[in-house]
């Protein structure tokens, strides 16, 4: 008896996505994150770095004035292995009681690895596990399958990872 109560309460708990048509209440949560990016295998230059890290955060759902500065850049903008990184960005979280601003949003299928999004290669895997280590976590995610891992010279991306993430839901327009 006691099992089936422990069993119980621990599957109240669970919160399984919405179907693909189904719509759920949301609001924009704003959050600035800090991390290093340290590359054993590649330089990017500070312009590409953002660029990347403001690609990827909009992939999985993040609104569109995200924000990524990686100062300092040394003059010219030359690749570099090591990047303090800021991002600002805001992504949907399912809205609780009281909450205002609701906005429509629906679980959608994100893939995250090589040409996911599109311009991702081999090249970019250290940065794939940094993102997956530090900016994942802080969005609101279902990891369906998968994981990110870099071969073993860290240049060629092994695997992909297959999320569900919070996305607007918009309406068509009309006329």
């Amino acid at each position: 008896m006691r099992r089936f109560l422990l069993i119980l309460t621990f599957s109240s708990l669970l919160v399984l996505p919405a179907t693909a048509s189904e719509t759920v209440d949301a609001v924009w949560q704003e959050q600035q994150i800090e991390f290093t990016f340290l590359g054993l295998e590649v330089a990017y230059s500070c312009d590409l770095m953002e660029a990347r890290i403001r690609m990827l955060l909009r992939h999985v759902g993040a609104a569109d004035d995200v924000e990524v500065s990686v100062p300092p850049c040394p003059g010219f903008d030359r690749p570099q292995s090591r990047h303090s990184i800021t991002a600002r960005f805001s992504t949907l979280v399912l809205a609780g009681d009281g909450d205002v601003g609701i906005v429509k949003a629906a679980w959608s299928d994100v893939d995250l690895g090589k040409k996911h999004p599109r311009s991702i290669n081999d090249s970019d895997c250290e940065l794939l596990e940094h993102f997956q280590k530090y900016l994942l976590p802080t969005i609101e995610h279902e990891v369906i399958e998968g994981e990110i891992r870099c071969g073993a010279t860290k240049s060629s991306v092994v695997g992909q990872l297959k999320l569900k993430v919070l996305k607007p839901v918009t309406s068509p327009a009309l006329g």
